[in-house]
């Protein structure tokens, strides 16, 4: 117990309230992720071949997402990132829940892996920024840990409510985004620095690379 104070007196109470943040966003992806084979299968009658492909497009959307957000992270404000990818990705995941077209899940699914994922570099910033660069990987690892917990804990809830109704997820999981987007919008800075004058601001992708 002591060790644990120590550990979280390490470190800034706004690092601690990112990780909150992290912490339940992921656990409201993971109440429904595990869950997209089980439900498309049995809402559209469709087999495996139509899950590699669902599951493929959130991969390639997910990349299409992060690759323009660092830019977008360090042009627009790193709080304003994460609200806007929570916010989108909130509305888009609930259209998933009402959708009774397979071609229009696709369409709806490719949309919410671009606004989930491009959310994704203004988190790793805003870490970057609050943690001083010694610090740095070991409040990443924290991170880590974190989500970890997340996504065994996430899916053992999923499984009880997915039991009695899989649109129940995609609600759960759409509220829970627009709990940490209200979180993200009433508790944590802007940390973006400001550029010295004269100066161009590094790139979060840069950063990032350089990890």
């Amino acid at each position: 117990m002591k060790r644990a104070l120590q550990i979280y007196r390490e470190y800034p109470h706004d690092f601690w309230l990112m990780i909150a943040v992290n912490f339940i966003d992921r656990l409201g992806a993971s109440l429904l992720f595990p869950f997209f084979a089980l439900y498309i299968t049995k809402k559209f009658s469709v087999g495996m071949t139509e899950v590699g492909i669902l599951f493929a497009i959130f991969f390639i959307s997910g990349f299409i997402g992060a690759f323009p957000g660092g830019a977008l992270t360090d042009r627009f404000g790193r709080k304003g990132m994460i609200i806007f990818s929570l916010t989108a990705s909130s509305v888009s995941t609930l259209l998933m829940g009402f959708v009774n077209e397979f071609q229009f899940f696709l369409t709806v699914a490719f949309i919410s892996g671009i606004f989930t994922d491009v959310g994704g570099p203004a988190y790793e910033a805003v870490f970057m920024d609050l943690l001083p660069e010694e610090k740095r990987a070991s409040g990443f690892g924290i991170r880590r840990v974190a989500f970890n917990l997340a996504v065994v804990i996430g899916p053992v809830i999923g499984g009880f409510v997915a039991a009695r109704s899989y649109l129940a997820l995609f609600i759960i999981d759409a509220i829970v985004s627009g709990i940490v987007a209200l979180m993200v919008f009433l508790l944590i800075p802007e940390t973006k620095p400001a550029a010295a004058e004269g100066k161009v601001q590094e790139s979060t992708l840069l950063i990032q690379a350089r990890k």
